[in-house]
């Protein structure tokens, strides 16, 4: 007995002791001596004073209202409310930055796919045509894009005074693919890539106007309700009976779908287009070896045939029976009017093919 005691007591001894040892160690190679589990949950709750209320800022229901709201991850959401303290409005914020950043890391892929959206208000008198690209025909399809299409569409044909591609970008939308509010075209096309992690871009837009008379469009391969892979706008001035005008202006835009005019008349041509192909020609002719006046008019017969090529009323009109002579484009308009019993005029056009970088 006397030695059981002896050797507890040089036991606890010997435990306090190095107790001792490794606190003074500990303290001097800069280590916190060991703690029991409730002194370390008490020390941490010091050095992060937030950490027990954490839990009560971001509860479940709000990491859903914002999921919901947003159609973003589950762990976007919870990240987003944290870096936010809590606030639905704050983590939306949080997540549309974060999906710029990530769209913007997309942006050096090519976007070979998408759709044309088309658009004619309720008057006939004004229609829009816009191109938006991804980079796969699978994310074209989804809803979500087809509708910002549209959307972007429908912006373009609201507005008073065409603007130009960067310009039109700056306008708000009433909502995106991952925002409820306002938010730019610009943004709401990188929410779009955001959503899909593919590289989308808003590609082109344009549109034709008309005082008297209708714009008519066209949707070759429609891909559902005013989206297409190539989609016409032709703007007919003309005070004729609006249904005949209308099936008209039909055979038009097929036309143009199929013949792919670059100008309406020559005289729309750049001089720096129309000098380029003067240039190719008379280099083809002067390999002729034929005298110089020779060459000019090979020049001159060359560049006529381009113009019948490139500018829609010197076109040969596609759209006719077969037995139907063939007419220029100029010369099925004058048909028109006769038939129509008014005067008519083809004053604007716009195609965009998928993916056509050439128009």
């Amino acid at each position: 007995g006397g030695e059981s005691s002896m050797s507890t007591r040089a036991l606890s001894m010997l435990l306090r002791g190095a107790a001792s040892a490794s606190r003074s160690v500990a303290g001097r190679a800069g280590f916190p001596a060991m703690q029991s589990p409730s002194q370390r949950f008490a020390q941490a709750c010091i050095a992060v004073p937030h950490a027990r209320s954490f839990a009560s800022k971001v509860p479940i229901s709000a990491v859903k209202e914002l999921r919901e709201r947003t159609g973003s991850p589950m762990m976007d959401c919870k990240n987003a409310l944290e870096a936010s303290g809590g606030n639905v409005d704050a983590a939306i914020d949080w997540l549309r930055k974060k999906g710029m950043a990530s769209a913007a890391k997309k942006e050096s892929r090519k976007s070979a796919d998408g759709l044309i959206a088309v658009l004619v208000d309720e008057s006939a008198k004004r229609g829009s045509i816009i191109e938006l690209n991804a980079e796969t025909d699978f994310v074209a399809k989804n809803d979500v894009f087809k509708k910002l299409a549209v959307d972007i569409c429908a912006l373009n044909l609201a507005q008073q005074q065409p603007k130009a591609l960067d310009a039109f970008k700056a306008e708000k939308l009433a909502s995106g693919p991952k925002s409820d509010g306002e938010v730019s075209v610009e943004d709401a096309v990188k929410e779009l890539a955001a959503t899909f992690g593919e590289n989308c871009q808003l590609r082109s837009v344009d549109s034709v106007q008309v005082e008297s008379g209708l714009v008519v469009s066209y949707l070759h391969t429609p891909q559902g309700d005013n989206v297409c892979k190539l989609g016409v706008l032709v703007g007919l001035e003309s005070k004729a009976d609006t249904q005949a005008l209308a099936a008209f202006g039909s055979k038009l835009a097929m036309h143009v779908a199929a013949a792919a005019p670059k100008y309406l008349t020559a005289a729309e041509i750049p001089a720096e287009a129309e000098e380029a192909e003067k240039v190719i020609f008379r280099e083809q002719a002067a390999s002729s070896g034929k005298a110089p006046e020779i060459v000019e008019k090979m020049i001159g017969g060359r560049l006529k045939k381009w113009h019948d090529e490139v500018c829609l009323l010197d076109q040969d009109f596609l759209i006719q029976g077969q037995d139907d002579k063939k007419r220029k484009v100029k010369d099925v308009l004058k048909q028109a009017e006769k038939d129509l019993g008014a005067p008519v005029a083809l004053t604007g056009f716009a195609r965009v093919k998928l993916g056509d970088r050439s128009s």
